[in-house]
């Protein structure tokens, strides 16, 4: 009898997985010995790292998902020795999740986890750290402990980056640590990485945030590195700066400068007028030097993209700064509006508290701050707030008109706040007082009752005071009260306008008969205001006593002891005994002379939290929560914040300073004596570069290009400006110039001189709109280049020309789809001249017809993201039989995806798509092997990609096929290990490649920022060697 498979759960693996067709109809899934997970289990128990690898990449795609996958610990721990630097990666972010939760079976690879600290691999160790310092048990906090101390002083700033992270976990496991990690966190503080000063002014605040006395030695460091910290490094830099300035630095504005200054300048414009700028500096508040660098590194952080850093921003310069620099903070701020729905609600949280004590920074921006329809109810009830605070007489009609759009809308919540709103006006704003009045008791009719009782109340508050329209409002509460259309709020807050401002109005007789009808069928409050109104019409109308006595009657067996209470103490007025001076004060007391009521913004008590916080926000303060010290009298510490050592100040450092700092006056002869300087050299260049080309190696690999463009790129531009720009400020000391040089040398600077927030604007923009000389025209016009100062000529990253420019063409259109013309387009391997960001693309259009087609012209761009195209010159015509070419320039933003456009003329419109090759979005560079290495160095790990090729010939035929691939230029190195270089067009990224000839194959090695194009253009390169021709 043959035996019949059955359908069960069982997994074989034999070579690869064979995944099992469970049957539903079996049971299978419902059986007791149904094991979960088996066959990725068996995946990590092999001996094939694919299938390990495969086996990972699921279970970080469950875990990601929210899935449990803590029941694979066992078998994916093991596999944290694995040789794959690929698979040992996928483990660590596997343990760094469950580490906590298994914490005895992670202690058992505790050995692994120490010797992983020592991997050449910057990741590896980062990963090994984080997985000790997630895993939570007391018994290993000495080994933990040796490991942060360990990896901050570990030559990768990533390592050092997780040393951070790792010491608010240990010290929350042993607050007894505390002493020990401080020092690290000291040491941290002090590092020189962009990447580390956030993390470790994180662990700051988390550690010893009380410990300001730590930030004295490297305080001027950490300004200078703000703008270099990534953007959430930035926030809690800007956290911890912030307390520090409150602490240590007086407050600008002890002489109560005003918000509304007039002297004070727009952020973006610049001050061409000695004069002016002197009276503006005259009446600026004095500031510390300390805290002015401060917040000259902190104001180009308002560009952030990241909300949190320009509301930190914000924060400083609102507790710290002078309140005249506040104008491009509220700007700023202004446009995170267009931001999602909730960093709006916190923006417009803050901004509502700054409106109430600094209208006029945000008085310019009262439109940005009209509702729309799109809008949640808290949004709108916010920007209600603002608009609100903002209106003056001059701004109030358009307020107001606004508000009446709004009180149509069908948002209940918002239209009650919107009649609030309008009543707040009545009173803040006495010009308005009549026009929102008359605009309630026009409410007063609408045919939504809630809209009717919301206006009522807020007429009761407007008419509080006494205004010229009450008697107006008296005759509408009175017709509303007769109808009967009234909720029970509305009609108490009508019966009080009646007997607060109508008591003398003969109707108010009739409308205490009419309410007293139904007595025992009014609502509490409504009966409490009868007995007034009853009181009041007794002193004004004598003649009513017989009806008020009524209602007292009528009180005195009410159901509720309140209204009862109320009836007894009334009727000593009403029913005055013998020699009582309560009838004689009556009048005195239910009708006196009222002053107008004052209604207060709810926001108006936020000020006393931190601008931006959680307490802020719910307006009391949230647990933890901790207030900004009070600013001394004094400057603290200012002798222990010394500047760092000068020999550790490279050039670029001192270049950001004068870039973040505020145009000065003596900024224009620094700037006209390094022009003349400048000049002065340029005579001496050519000889220069006649020495240097002596000098250079031939060949390199065999195989090098002879055409080398003479532009500098990248670190050597910067290097030089900053070199040249100190040299002539010592130089300018030792020849002093004439008055009459100086003179024209300030009016040069004065005329030319910018904002710092437009030179951060268009530092990218000026680099890419200037013409740039392509390597197809030789270079001849361009000046020679000079090695910067203080930087030798094999630091220098150059640019260079295509070793090999392709002449393969590309068919985009043909006649037959076309009606007669082609279009054939050719990659030129160079830059065009609109931006050096744009690849160059050769177009040929050829007319096949017998007519003349005219009027040729790029059409419609589909491109989407940072890509973009530079459309040629529209052709006029093309004869019969003839072709042309023309340029076309497109950045792809080292994207190989396609970018679409389409050409018309007069045979009509044809749609053109072109996908570049990886190799084609590099630009050639030159540098040394020096340079080569150093900089393969900074691009490991993560940023490597390494690919097996076959073994060529000879170098030369190696070379041959990477010119044919890609864009590179190629590096002095030995015949066994080939170096390539390129910097990626639109990004300026650097992309190495080495080939390493081993005894039977080649490796292929890329190493670039971007990890798309890594592996990519390895890819390609190998492939590019298995090719026969």
């Amino acid at each position: 009898m043959a035996t019949t498979p059955s359908y069960n759960n069982d997994k074989v693996v034999t070579g690869e997985v064979e995944y099992p067709a469970g049957d539903p109809a079996s049971g299978a899934f419902f059986q007791p010995d149904y094991k979960k997970n088996e066959d990725l289990k068996q995946m990590l128990d092999g001996s094939k790292d694919s299938l390990k690898l495969e086996a990972m990449k699921r279970i970080i795609g469950m875990i990601a998902k929210g899935r449990d996958a803590s029941d694979l610990f066992p078998a994916v721990v093991k596999n944290v020795v694995s040789k794959n630097i690929e698979v040992k990666k996928l483990v660590y972010v596997y343990l760094v999740r469950y580490a906590e939760e298994q914490q005895d079976l992670a202690l058992l690879s505790i050995s692994t986890f120490q010797r992983a600290l020592k991997d050449p691999n910057q990741l590896i160790r980062a990963s090994a750290l984080r997985v000790l310092s997630s895993i939570r048990v007391p018994m290993i906090v000495p080994i933990v402990m040796l490991a942060i101390r360990d990896s901050a002083s570990d030559m990768s700033p990533y390592v050092r980056k997780t040393a951070a992270h790792a010491i608010p976990k240990l010290y929350s496991l042993d607050p007894d640590q505390k002493e020990e990690l401080v020092a690290i966190i000291d040491k941290l503080l002090s590092d020189k990485a962009p990447l580390v000063v956030g993390s470790a002014a994180m662990a700051f605040s988390e550690v010893c945030a009380d410990r300001m006395s730590l930030i004295h030695r490297s305080y001027r460091q950490l300004c200078s590195l703000l703008a270099d910290v990534d953007e959430w490094g930035q926030l809690a830099l800007l956290n911890v700066l912030t307390v520090y300035a409150k602490t240590c630095f007086p407050d600008p504005n002890n002489d109560n400068y005003s918000s509304e200054s007039e002297t004070e300048k727009p952020f973006y414009e610049s001050d061409s007028d000695a004069s002016e700028t002197q009276k503006r500096t005259s009446s600026s508040p004095t500031v510390d030097p300390d805290l002015r660098l401060l917040l000259r590194a902190a104001k180009p952080l308002l560009q952030s993209r990241n909300a949190g850093v320009v509301m930190a921003v914000a924060q400083l310069f609102y507790h710290c700064g002078p309140v005249q620099e506040l104008p491009p903070v509220a700007k700023a701020m202004v446009r995170l509006l267009r931001a999602h729905v909730e960093v709006q609600s916190v923006v417009l949280n803050s901004i509502a508290a700054l409106t109430v004590t600094k209208r006029a920074l945000f008085e310019p921006f009262l439109k940005s701050f009209f509702v729309r329809n799109s809008d949640p109810t808290h949004v709108k009830l916010l920007k209600l707030e603002i608009l609100t605070n903002l209106a003056t007489e001059a701004s109030a009609p358009v307020v107001l008109r606004e508000y009446q759009t709004y009180v149509t809308s069908s948002d209940k919540a918002f239209v009650a706040a919107t009649i609030q709103a309008i009543g707040r006006l009545a009173v803040a704003i006495q010009t308005e007082t009549e026009t929102c009045l008359n605009g309630l008791l026009h409410l007063l009719s609408s045919k939504d009752e809630w809209v009717v009782c919301e206006a009522v109340v807020v007429v009761k508050r407007v008419v509080g005071g006494g205004a010229s329209s009450a008697r107006a409002a008296v005759s509408r509460a009175a017709k509303l009260l007769r109808s009967d259309r009234l909720a029970g709020n509305a009609r108490a807050a009508a019966v009080w306008l009646v007997a607060e401002h109508g008591a003398k109005h003969p109707r108010a007789a009739a409308i205490l008969a009419h309410m007293i009808s139904n007595f025992a069928d009014q609502d509490e409050l409504v009966k409490l205001q009868l007995l007034s109104l009853a009181v009041k019409l007794s002193i004004t109308q004598p003649d009513t006593l017989p009806m008020c006595r009524y209602v007292l009657h009528l009180a005195r067996y009410d159901a509720s002891y309140d209204v009862r209470d109320r009836a007894r103490m009334l009727r000593k007025f009403i029913e005055p005994q013998n020699d009582s001076l309560l009838a004689q004060y009556a009048a005195d007391i239910f009708c006196p002379d009222k002053p107008k009521p004052t209604i207060q913004s709810s926001f108006k008590d936020r000020d006393q939290y931190t601008l931006g916080s959680l307490s802020q926000y719910i307006g009391s303060a949230a647990g933890c929560y901790t207030p900004l010290p009070t600013s001394p009298a004094e400057p603290v510490a200012a002798d222990l914040r010394e500047p760092p050592p000068v020999e550790t100040q490279p050039a670029p450092v001192q270049k950001n300073k004068t870039f973040y700092s505020e145009p000065e006056g003596d900024s224009g002869s620094t700037s006209s004596g390094s022009e003349t300087s400048s000049g002065s050299e340029e005579s001496s260049e050519d000889e220069e570069e006649k020495h240097e080309d002596e000098e250079k190696p031939k060949e390199a690999n065999n195989y090098k290009s002879n055409s080398e463009t003479s532009d500098s790129e990248s670190d050597s531009e910067t290097s030089s400006s900053d070199g040249s720009g100190s040299d002539n400020e010592d130089s300018s000391d030792e020849a002093p110039q004439t008055n009459d040089d100086q003179q024209e040398q300030k009016e040069e600077s004065n005329k030319n001189e910018k904002s710092n927030l437009e030179l951060l604007l268009e530092l990218d923009e000026v680099a890419s709109t200037l013409p740039t000389m392509t390597p197809t025209c030789g270079g001849f016009l361009s000046p020679p280049t000079v090695p910067p100062m203080g930087l030798s000529e094999a630091d220098m990253i150059t640019p260079v020309g295509p070793s090999i420019v392709p002449n393969k063409s590309t068919e985009l259109i043909s006649r037959v789809m076309s009606g007669g013309l082609s279009v054939h387009s050719r990659w030129t391997r160079a830059p065009h001249l609109y931006s050096n960001k744009m690849c160059a693309i050769q177009l040929t259009l050829t007319n096949h017809t017998a007519d003349e087609v005219t009027n040729i012209r790029l059409n419609k761009k589909i491109v989407s993201g940072s890509r973009s195209i530079h459309e040629f010159s529209p052709i006029s015509s093309l004869g019969p039989g003839a072709s042309t070419t023309t340029l076309l320039g497109v950045d792809f933003g080292d994207s190989i995806q396609p970018v679409e456009f389409t050409i018309a003329s007069s045979l009509g419109e044809m749609n053109i798509v072109i996908t570049p090759q990886v190799g084609e979005l590099i630009r050639a560079v030159n540098m040394s092997e020096v340079r080569w290495a150093r900089e393969q160095r900074k691009l490991r790990g993560m940023t490597e990609c390494d690919k097996k090729a076959p073994k060529l010939e000879n170098d030369l035929i190696m070379c041959t096929r990477v010119f044919e691939t890609a864009n590179l230029g190629a590096v002095d190195s030995p015949t066994d290990f080939l170096k390539f270089a390129g910097r990626l067009m639109s990004s300026q990224d650097l992309v190495l490649l080495s080939v390493r000839i081993e005894s039977d194959h080649s490796v292929v090695t890329v190493n670039c920022p971007n990890m798309a194009i890594a592996s990519m253009l390895a890819n390609d390169i190998s492939s590019s060697f298995s090719k026969y021709y």
